[in-house]
């Protein structure tokens, strides 16, 4: 396991500094992930969804055909039982409505409201509706 977790950050290095990303292999992975059984799974997804958001070269705009699918990666993990995923999915939420916000280009915003309504309707829970 920490052979595992050893290879992966070393990936997220790689992928933090590179200037050619995949970003919709990488997003798909990371969204099943978070909601897998495995606390380390999930909290690696969200962490490295994080990561993916300050991409240095994603400018947003690369994440834009994904925004939708991250947030709802980002609501699945808010309301998570672990604290400490909570914790990054609270902040990566933040982070993610920063980019939405300082996005220039042009993008469809009724993915993003179908996916942030799908979740509010679906939950009872507080954190949910207050992300």
């Amino acid at each position: 396991r920490q052979a595992a977790d050893s290879a992966l950050s070393g990936f997220l290095r790689e992928v933090s500094v590179s200037t050619v990303v995949e970003f919709g292999p990488i997003v798909s992975i990371l969204v099943l992930q978070c909601h897998s059984k495995e606390r380390l799974n999930r909290l690696t997804a969200i962490t490295w969804l994080a990561e993916l958001i300050h991409h240095p070269y994603s400018g947003g705009d690369a994440l834009l055909p994904y925004h939708a699918e991250v947030l709802g990666a980002i609501m699945r993990c808010i309301f998570d039982g672990e604290v400490e995923i909570r914790l990054v999915a609270e902040r990566t939420n933040n982070d993610l409505l920063t980019l939405v916000k300082d996005t220039e280009g042009a993008f469809e915003l009724s993915p993003l409201l179908d996916t942030l309504t799908g979740e509010l309707l679906g939950k009872d829970d507080v954190p949910t509706k207050m992300a």
